[in-house]
């Protein structure tokens, strides 16, 4: 792990700050020259599904560079380089900057190297914070005080400003040490591995496909199978309505509310009308596409609906889990790395489901290992936790 640098809190901070598509076009022609960029964006997202981009904070290895979005027409330039192979984009915990470019750019900045991941597979610590990091590496303290500023306000004041360069001041250093550090242990290609499943994640957004996200509904294992194709087709009618309205999904049509119409099976306006935090307007506006969908789920049939979720664990079931999480444990200090990078329980509970449903001496097939445990984590962890006797 680097020694801590001995550096005066908070060093004057020189940058630039743009607001028009002529300086935007002559700023990515010299990022063209990099090799690295180092990326943040302040935004707003409190009565929106989507996060409004308040500003954009650039550095390459001379400058620091502000984006002020609002007065920006042509990002195609700025787009092209977000796309561009040859340059690494440098960000901290950057899943919510993902959205944010997703939003407004329609692309995803790729490749990507993202700090946080790096400092946990260098064990600097899981879920490490940019100012911890900061601090830790050099003895700043890098203030957190214009975190819940509003970014769309305009002028932006000498404060906001302030912070947000600080946002980047150190990225392009910090990615050149924790490179050198992840290629001496041999670990960039599990980097590489990481940063690129994150970008994955976020490809589903832009495929418009939501016929997964009922699943993220914990109690769909109490459902009948028409019910639980309900759910399934509710769940995706009210991702494509938040976007489409840009409102947050509880906006739409809160979880409960949701879940109680799959059980229900509700196929009129006065059942509707009836459940909990659904209002008037709601059953006059959306009621008729609502029920819709249930009675599509009604009209199908059992081979239509989807496969019934794994109930909760018994005993000696979670017993088996505790073997599993005990092993990465075991494991991940071995490695020094967090085990929460190695194997979390959200990604061990499917691996423990396609076990389960094993006959005696089958081999788990490829289909039901979960991504997070191919590449890397295959040999490191994966066939371990096969081996383990199973309840």
């Amino acid at each position: 792990m680097d020694s801590i640098a001995v550096m005066p809190a908070l060093p004057p901070l020189s940058y630039l700050v743009i607001d028009d598509d002529v300086a935007l076009v002559n700023a990515c022609a010299i990022w063209q020259q990099s090799a690295a960029l180092a990326l943040d964006t302040e935004f707003m997202r409190v009565s929106t599904f989507y996060p409004e981009v308040g500003l954009l904070q650039i550095a390459d290895a001379a400058a620091i560079t502000l984006i002020d979005p609002l007065g920006i027409t042509d990002w195609s330039p700025f787009k092209a380089l977000m796309l561009d192979a040859r340059i690494t984009k440098i960000l901290h915990s950057c899943s919510e900057d993902m959205l944010v470019f997703l939003t407004f750019l329609q692309a995803l900045p790729a490749p990507v190297f993202d700090t946080q991941i790096a400092a946990a597979l260098l064990n600097e610590g899981n879920s490490l914070s940019y100012q911890n990091m900061v601090k830790h590496r050099y003895g700043v303290e890098v203030p957190k005080t214009e975190t819940r500023s509003d970014w769309l306000q305009r002028p932006l004041t000498r404060e906001q400003l302030d912070y947000a360069a600080l946002d980047v001041a150190y990225l392009y250093q910090i990615w050149q040490s924790q490179l050198a550090a992840l290629q001496h242990l041999g670990r960039e290609g599990w980097m590489q591995e990481e940063c690129e499943r994150m970008l994955e994640n976020y490809r589903t957004e832009s495929s418009g496909d939501f016929s997964t996200y009922y699943l993220n509904f914990k109690s769909g294992w109490q459902l009948r199978p028409h019910s639980l194709l309900a759910l399934q087709k509710l769940a995706d009618w009210r991702e494509q309505r938040a976007r489409k309205r840009n409102k947050p999904r509880n906006w739409v049509l809160k979880d409960a509310a949701l879940f109680t119409i799959a059980n229900s099976m509700i196929t009129s306006r006065a059942q509707l009308a009836a459940v909990e935090d659904v209002n008037d307007n709601f059953v006059r506006h959306e009621g008729d596409a609502v029920i819709a969908l249930v009675q599509e789920a009604a009209a199908a049939t059992e081979a239509e609906c989807p496969p019934r979720q794994d109930p909760p664990l018994t005993n000696p079931q979670k017993q088996m889990l505790r073997r599993m999480q005990d092993l990465v444990e075991s494991r991940a200090h071995e490695l020094g790395i967090p085990p929460e990078l190695l194997g979390r329980k959200r990604v061990l509970m499917p691996l423990l489901s396609g076990l389960l449903r094993l006959p005696v001496g089958a081999t788990l097939a490829e289909s039901d290992v979960p991504a997070e445990l191919s590449g890397w984590r295959r040999q490191q962890i994966l066939e371990p936790l096969l081996q383990l006797p199973r309840p």
